[in-house]
């Protein structure tokens, strides 16, 4: 592969990290704040994610969901623990994208929860790339073991 190459390649997946980080932190923060602090916003979540989409213990299962995409977007947005990250990112759009966009909302927001889980894909299979946190970390752990 030539510099070139190996260039673009790392900027691609500093594109694709940025995006994706940005996106599940801005698709997230309001919601675990919401969570948090404000009752007619959790009342919602109740509802949602227990009457709509029928899971057990509803609160704690949307807290984890939207607590999943902003830790995520937030350690891939850095690029630091990057394939942990998107494994996390991965799981919760695959799961959002079987449980609420299937049906009636797929031409609206499955299309993005399945755009996201394959972004997170590219991530989990090639890593963050040299212009991450994970990069340096490996950098400076390979000069102290020398």
């Amino acid at each position: 592969m030539s510099f070139e190459k190996i260039k673009l390649h790392d900027f691609l997946l500093l594109l694709i990290r940025i995006w994706l980080g940005y996106r599940m932190f801005t698709a997230s923060y309001s919601s675990v704040v919401d969570i948090l602090f404000h009752p007619r916003e959790r009342a919602f979540f109740i509802k949602w994610f227990g009457d709509e989409l029928h899971f057990p213990m509803p609160l704690l299962m949307a807290f984890l969901a939207k607590g999943a995409e902003l830790s995520g977007g937030i350690l891939v947005f850095a690029g630091l623990f990057t394939r942990a990250a998107a494994m996390l990112i991965a799981f919760t759009m695959l799961i959002a994208t079987l449980t609420a966009n299937l049906g009636d909302d797929w031409n609206i927001d499955g299309g993005f929860t399945v755009s996201y889980f394959l972004f997170a894909l590219v991530l989990l299979h090639e890593g963050s790339g040299k212009f991450s946190l994970d990069y340096w970390r490996s950098v400076a752990n390979l000069k102290n073991s020398i």
